[in-house]
């Protein structure tokens, strides 16, 4: 099943998506690992878990803790299975014995960014992110989010702009002032390979906790990026220009009680040069499974070529 899935998916990505640079594989198996750490991941209790080596940007006001650190790992780990992925390994996300839980997993870049956040729209748009992932539902099926950081052309710490007077009530959330975050269909118990671009996939927008800059709340109807660009309201503060894309995250948000969620792998051109980033302990791919997503990857370069030509 996993093949199939991946190969239906991977081959259709080359009708609507640009094609990877590279295809090298980046191992992230720990902590600090190709940049990835904790942010915004909350104990059953709701209370926010700030690390000394395991969070990235800490919540403010909050010292960062050793015990916090063993917390996360808790939470989130670096383990061999679930069998049948195409490289092996994953990282987990544990949504807790409580809605009011939270894991997520991230890297930022909060001095030039991934990218412009204009790159990611329009005819002419370079954003790609396809992965790999597996729902653990008990007992209720779940979901794992896809999140994009976004400092608006708003950020800024002076008069009208939206950090003036505001300090980040969630660790994190200190980097960015709004956040896409892209919801695939639900996964029991099995992996399936997700691939999403700037007219693909349903993406939800979400501001700062507690922070009142932006008084219009987001549409709550999920829209592609596109739509997104054309939202009256929040298109140009997402994708004007200066708008920077600063983090890059997966989590399994509150409301999440009781799954365990899975990452295999992420590829996407706005980290490594869209090398394949593989979660959890190194492991030799599955010689089917690395053909296949070799025999995609093939597919969106031939495509790319056809249409140069």
């Amino acid at each position: 099943m996993k093949k199939r899935l991946l190969y239906t998916v991977v081959l259709a990505s080359a009708l609507f998506v640009p094609t990877f640079a590279s295809a090298s594989v980046i191992q992230v198996d720990g902590f600090g690992a190709g940049g990835w750490k904790s942010d915004d991941t909350r104990s059953a209790t709701g209370t926010n878990l700030v690390g000394t080596n395991n969070t990235h940007a800490g919540r403010p006001g909050q010292a960062p803790t050793a015990a916090d650190d063993t917390a996360i790992a808790t939470q989130i780990q670096f383990v061999a299975g679930p069998a049948g992925s195409t490289y092996g390994g994953a990282v987990s996300m544990d949504g807790t014995s409580s809605n009011s839980g939270k894991s997520n997993f991230s890297v930022i870049n909060t001095t030039t960014g991934f990218d412009a956040a204009s790159n990611l729209v329009g005819p002419t748009s370079t954003f790609i992110a396809t992965y790999d992932w597996y729902g653990q539902p008990n007992p209720t099926t779940r979901t794992l989010a896809l999140k994009l950081g976004i400092q608006s052309t708003a950020w800024g710490t002076g008069v009208g702009e939206s950090q003036n007077g505001f300090t980040a009530t969630r660790s994190g959330e200190s980097v960015w002032d709004l956040v896409l975050v892209f919801l695939p269909a639900t996964s029991d118990n099995a992996w399936t390979t997700v691939s999403t671009d700037h007219d693909s996939g349903n993406w939800n927008l979400f501001r700062q906790a507690g922070n009142g800059f932006f008084t219009t709340a987001p549409d709550t109807v999920a829209k592609t990026l596109d739509a997104w660009a054309a939202d009256a309201t929040y298109g140009s503060l997402l994708f004007g220009a200066d708008a920077l894309v600063t983090s890059v995250q997966f989590g399994l948000g509150s409301s999440q009680r009781d799954s365990i969620a899975y990452v295999d792998y992420l590829q996407t051109n706005l980290l490594n040069g869209g090398d394949v980033i593989n979660f959890g302990p190194a492991a030799v791919p599955e010689p089917g499974s690395l053909a296949l997503l070799t025999l995609g990857l093939a597919g969106l370069a031939m495509r790319r070529r056809k249409v140069a030509a």
